[in-house]
Parts: C-alpha cells; structure tokens; sequence
C-alpha cells in the first residue's frame, strides 16, 4: 500500500471515530432528587432532562425534534409512573409509596418549545415533585435506585437531603444504589449512621467526571486537533497552556456566580472556535500568535465547562477543592489527548504529504463544527446527540 494511501486510510480511520465519538453526549450522564423533609410534608422532587426522559417515554410524541410544554404534560403519567417502579422510598424500615405525584413545571428559560440541541443541557431540566403527608418527620428515610437498566450503567443520580435547616449531598450510582438517611442524627448535629461521602471521595468523583467530560466533549477535542495539527511542540507548549490558564478562569468565575453567560451562547460561540481555528489553518501559513488567540477561545471554553459543572452540583462541603478536582480532570484528559495525538501530528509532519493531510483534517473538523453551530444557533437537532 503505498504512502498516500495509507495517509488517507489513518483519515478516514480519524473522521469514522470522530464521528463515533459524536454518538456520546456532550454532558454527564445525570440526574437529581432532592428529599425535603419538613415536620407536616415529606417532597422527593426527581430532576431530569430531556435526552433522559426520552429514554422512559416518547416526550418527543410528534418526532419533531422540538418539545413543547403539552407534550411534557402529555408524557408526564409515564415518567412519573416510571420513578414510582424505579425508586423505592423506606420509611422507619417499611417499603411507603413517593406520595401523590405534582405536575411539573416548564423551565423558565425553555421558550415555546426546547429543540433537540437542548435536551442534554441544563435548559431542559424538568423537575417531577412527589408530596406526601406526615404526622412528623420519620426518624429513617431510605432512597434506592433500579436506573441503570434503561439509563445505564454509566448514570449518576446526585442527591441532597434537606432537613432541620441542613443540607447533605450523596451520589446514588450502580454500585451504590441506596442510602439511609437519619433525621434524629442529624438534627443533633451528627453525621447519618451509614457512612457519610467523604471529601477525597468527592474530590476523586469530581476529578473523574472532569476526565469524561473532556473525553466526551467532543466539540472541545474537535478544538484541540484543530489547534495541534499545525503546530510544532514549542508552539504547542504556548498553546496549551494559554488555554488551560484561561478555561480555568471563566470555569471558577461561573462556577462561583461572578460572571455568567446564556448556555446557548456559549455553545454556538464553541462551535464558532472550532470553524474559525479550522478555517484560519487553510488561509494562513504561519500562526506566531495563535497562543493568544486560543487564550481568548479558552475563555469561552471555559463556560461551557463550568454549565456541566453547574449541572453536576457541587457540594456545600469542600466546594471549592470540588471545582479545582473537576479543572484538574479536564486537564489531565486534556494532555491525554494531546499526548495521544501529538506523535501521529509529528509523523505526518514529516510526511511528503503533511500539506495535503493537514488541510483534509481541518476541513473534516471544521464541517463538524459548522454543522454544530448551525444546529445549536437555529435550535435544530440533525447532528447525533
């Protein structure tokens, strides 16, 4: 096979995994409840978007790709019916049903309708409250899990209790799908008899969700190889670190609610980056202030980072470590892929046709980010989730 084309297979090779990675979602797999326990009502309020809601019914009942808030009314029973054979609620050791089910409110920021380019983001949170009446508060309340045959193994349910005026954090996943909350220990001031997170294991949960959110957040790879397909190492070194330096300011100020911009901004303005990297490699030849260039870029990442973040929740207790582990994940996925990619870009640089090889990449790259913008600025929903 001669050298031509075996550079064109690798690319081929490239655009087919590309594409596979499009398959994965942009944002964690994830959902919420909150258990307000309150000395008359007990409330469970189970909180899921879109692209998981379709996983339980047809929200979606007319396959337009846009749902509309008579369709989530309309898919309601189901959902709600669903939590009910999925969760089991124990009170004082005894199985109890969630309560009557309340029906659930369309975001506030939704619009008429949400596109399919929302239905992973925190635009299309729904939240699905459950009440039920009590005497008093009981002393033990126990939540358990069955969602990971129709979510999967790989779904996350973050919960909080709140009671006596504290809040306390848990993650429900496939391996520890339960847990048993006290109201008398933790009125006193206690920690809850089962063993409570600790801080290194949410630190070490934030870090590797920082790790899969750079590994699935395709949009940002597409980034980075646009970046490394034309740069030598020296470059690179400026490359990167300007855009660590600067995701991990808008990261922390957005995080912390210092400064804040609309979701589907920030995605179109991600998407906007990536054509313009991609298009900037096909006109120019020499880029000596791409370092600078890719700080500004780096600043936008950044919030998109930080609106997984936010979704994520982050504890009250070690908050701020939590965002550094969850900075530092995305980091350590970062130099993964640049170390991963970086001999293949160094190999083909050396290659007869590096010239040609280079600008296939950055128009393959650059269509995939055009076709993200068009989709994330006109609501659409055509690319695969």
């Amino acid at each position: 096979m001669s050298v031509w084309r075996r550079a064109w297979l690798w690319l081929w090779l490239a655009a087919w995994l590309a594409f596979g990675i499009c398959a994965e979602a942009h944002n964690p797999d994830t959902s919420y409840v909150r258990t307000i326990i309150q000395p008359e009502t007990l409330e469970l309020r189970f909180t899921l978007d879109i692209f998981t809601l379709q996983k339980i019914t047809q929200v979606d009942a007319d396959a337009d790709q846009r749902v509309t808030p008579a369709e989530l009314q309309q898919a309601a029973p189901a959902v709600q019916e669903f939590l009910r054979q999925h969760v089991r609620l124990d009170l004082e050791g005894e199985k109890s049903p969630l309560g009557e089910a309340i029906p659930p409110n369309w975001p506030r920021d939704a619009g008429e309708a949400l596109g399919a380019a929302d239905w992973h983001n925190a635009t299309s949170l729904i939240a699905f409250p459950f009440q039920r009446k009590q005497v008093h508060p009981p002393k033990e309340i126990a939540l358990a899990f069955a969602y990971w045959e129709p979510f999967g193994v790989r779904h996350t349910v973050l919960g909080a209790f709140e009671y006596a005026g504290r809040s306390e954090e848990v993650t429900f996943t496939q391996s520890e799908p339960d847990y048993l909350f006290d109201t008398e220990w933790a009125e006193n001031g206690g920690a809850t008899p089962s063993p409570a997170p600790s801080l290194s294991a949410a630190l070490f949960r934030f870090f590797k969700l920082g790790i899969e959110h750079i590994f699935l957040g395709y949009d940002h790879i597409c980034f980075l190889i646009a970046l490394l397909v034309v740069s030598r190492f020296r470059e690179l070194v400026k490359i990167v670190t300007s855009f660590t330096v600067a995701h991990s300011i808008t990261l922390i100020l957005a995080t912390l609610d210092i400064a804040r911009l609309p979701p589907r901004l920030v995605e179109c303005s991600i998407a906007a980056t990536i054509v313009y990297v991609a298009v900037e490699n096909l006109v120019r030849q020499t880029m000596p202030h791409r370092w600078l260039l890719t700080f500004c870029f780096g600043l936008i990442h950044g919030f998109g980072f930080a609106s997984v973040l936010t979704e994520l929740g982050l504890p009250t207790a070690g908050k701020i470590r939590c965002l550094l582990a969850f900075n530092g994940g995305v980091e350590v996925g970062q130099l993964a892929i640049v170390t991963v990619a970086f001999p293949f870009i160094a190999l083909l640089a050396r290659s007869r046709y590096a010239v040609p090889a280079r600008a296939a990449i950055s128009v393959l790259v650059g269509f995939f980010g055009l076709c993200w913008l068009v989709e994330r600025a006109f609501n659409l929903g055509f690319m695969p989730l």
